[in-house]
């Protein structure tokens, strides 16, 4: 074993260039290697960060039978003025909410006198909204 070990330290030493070259093309495919997995996997919780915090919270609290129904955007589902009252006070009695905001989902029709298109509208308070991510 050990005379393998000197006939390829020999070896190696006597073809530097060609030692030096294969060397540095491994750390250069290590290291782009290194790159892709860093850069794929930060792609990826971007990308799921962004679905998830622009639709979900870590709460929601909705009307009966919403989430049932929330593929047909209903808008007879929302909560009413008494009950959005009661969760916000219910909210800020809670010491372990940092901070919370309510949205407005609601269906619109958008024109350009040519084409009527149906679509959903988010409606937030920017301030509080921005406190609550």
């Amino acid at each position: 074993m050990l005379k393998i070990l000197k006939l390829a330290a020999r070896n190696l030493a006597r073809y530097w260039r060609r030692t030096v070259l294969t060397a540095g093309l491994i750390v250069l495919g290590v290291m782009a290697v290194l790159l892709f997995i860093a850069g794929s996997g930060s792609f990826k919780n971007l990308i799921v960060g962004q679905i998830t915090d622009s639709m979900l919270g870590h709460l929601q609290v909705h009307r009966r039978g919403y989430v049932a129904s929330i593929d047909n955007l209903p808008l007879n589902l929302n909560m009413k003025a008494q009950a959005v009252a009661k969760v916000e006070q219910a909210l800020k009695a809670m010491d372990s909410v940092v901070a919370h905001s309510p949205r407005l989902k609601f269906g619109a029709m958008f024109s350009n006198f040519t084409e009527t298109t149906s679509i959903r509208l988010n409606g937030v308070i920017p301030e509080r909204e921005a406190a609550a991510k």
